[in-house]
């Protein structure tokens, strides 16, 4: 038998061991027991599948700055986002009506998103920049080739 039929062949027993009597129970469960003994010793020495052929999962932070100044670093763009914008409002010397856009390319995900504020109709940059940057989850030499 093999390690799963050794795992069904316990499971019958045990159900069947709750409908006899006491003494046919004592059996059928000394059985089922057996059974899932031999189960667990297949699922034991059965040989390791071998590892899937996957490529590393890529994994990004978002690094909001104010010019060369970083503020932050986070797991979303939004976090990021949030963070300038209230630097920015915090740092004007008049933060009434003061409304924001993000100038960036969808196209280039790695170049950074910069933060415009428009002040009275007048729309003008910030120096606030979102910057999405891959982290590497191994060394890579050939990348310092």
């Amino acid at each position: 038998m093999t390690g799963p039929e050794h795992y069904r062949e316990a499971e019958r027993l045990t159900r069947q061991a709750e409908v006899v009597d006491p003494e046919g129970a004592l059996v059928m469960a000394q059985l089922a027991t057996a059974h899932a003994t031999l189960a667990l010793l297949a699922a034991q020495t059965a040989p390791a599948a071998p590892p899937l052929e996957t490529e590393p999962t890529v994994a990004y932070v978002y690094r909001a700055s104010w010019g060369m100044t970083p503020l932050g670093t986070y797991t979303n763009q939004t976090a990021a986002r949030t963070h300038c914008m209230a630097d920015a409002t915090n740092n004007a010397e008049n933060p009434e009506g003061l409304t924001f856009d993000w100038l960036g390319d969808e196209s280039e995900p790695d170049d950074p998103y910069e933060l415009l504020v428009t002040i009275d109709g007048d729309e003008q940059p910030t120096d606030y920049t979102v910057t999405r940057i891959e982290v590497a989850a191994e060394y890579d030499p050939e990348a310092d080739a």
